[in-house]
């Protein structure tokens, strides 16, 4: 028996440390097209071009993160962004919870097809919507407007899904007491049901920002005026502007990537917690 329970122990202990050295591996790769950002921005153009591989700058350098901030828009790509980013944040949760809260406590019919046909927006490329929304745009005055770069973004599915999977969980005898205490039912929306989903709705603020920061395609198309563009556009118009300097397009790469990460770790217990509580596997 004692001789069992010691084979046992090893194979446990064996396990485990597959299992760590697995997500130690996984962190790796993960971070590594990260580090590899910040390297390839230290370098020279000429140690990044030649044909002798260094994983290290032989001489590093902030030059590309000095020309980035001196001779280009970033400071105002970053500042639309920023506008575009906080926008959406705020106005997808005004139109995400009210939906999502409306799928999850009021019962009405044909609401379980009407969610599946919200769900189902899910499934449709961007692509396909870019000539329809431009025309509208177009008709509407909004080319060449952060206002227009930022409406498509508005309402996201996913997020009204975990939202909804989060309302849910809230008792109905919560809303039922509000009720009888003569509570209408946006009052108890506003005071009841938005504080008690405060992990799920800063998730759903998270992954909007996110989403509305790193979007590229749509910007592109409806922003014509350079100092207007949001920073991904920006980026990419490095190879147009000034060649294809590919450390100054990393440097931009890596100033672009800070405010995002700096938001995802200032906010990510509320995150997984969101996640969690929203009944989300895998």
């Amino acid at each position: 028996m004692a001789h069992s329970n010691s084979v046992y122990k090893r194979e446990k202990l064996v396990l485990d440390m597959l299992k760590r050295l697995a997500e130690l591996l996984l962190i790796v790769i993960w971070l590594f097209p990260l580090v590899w950002l910040v390297i390839t921005s230290l370098k020279t153009e000429g140690e990044v071009v030649t044909k002798v591989f260094t994983f290290l700058p032989v001489h590093p350098t902030l030059y590309n993160y000095t020309k980035a901030f001196t001779s280009t828009y970033i400071l105002n790509w970053l500042g639309n962004s920023l506008f575009v980013s906080l926008v959406t944040m705020v106005l997808t949760i005004l139109v995400d919870a009210p939906v999502a809260y409306a799928f999850a406590k009021i019962h009405f019919k044909g609401s379980t097809a009407l969610f599946w046909m919200v769900m189902a927006g899910m499934m449709v490329p961007f692509q396909v919507l870019i000539v329809p929304l431009y025309l509208q745009f177009n008709a509407y005055g909004l080319v060449d407007t952060l206002t227009g770069a930022l409406l498509p973004r508005l309402a996201m599915p996913i997020g009204i899904f975990i939202l909804k999977q989060f309302f849910e969980e809230i008792p109905d005898a919560l809303e039922e007491a509000a009720f009888i205490d003569g509570a209408c039912r946006f009052s108890i929306f506003r005071r009841v049901i938005l504080p008690l989903g405060k992990a799920a709705i800063t998730t759903v603020i998270i992954l909007s920002f996110i989403n509305a920061w790193n979007d590229f395609l749509w910007p592109l198309i409806i922003i014509n005026d350079t100092i207007k563009y949001t920073i991904t556009v920006g980026i990419a118009n490095f190879q147009g502007t000034n060649g294809t300097e590919y450390a100054l397009i990393m440097a931009g790469a890596a100033i672009a990537s800070l405010p995002q990460i700096v938001f995802f770790l200032a906010f990510r217990r509320q995150i997984i917690e969101g996640i969690a509580m929203s009944g989300i596997k895998g």
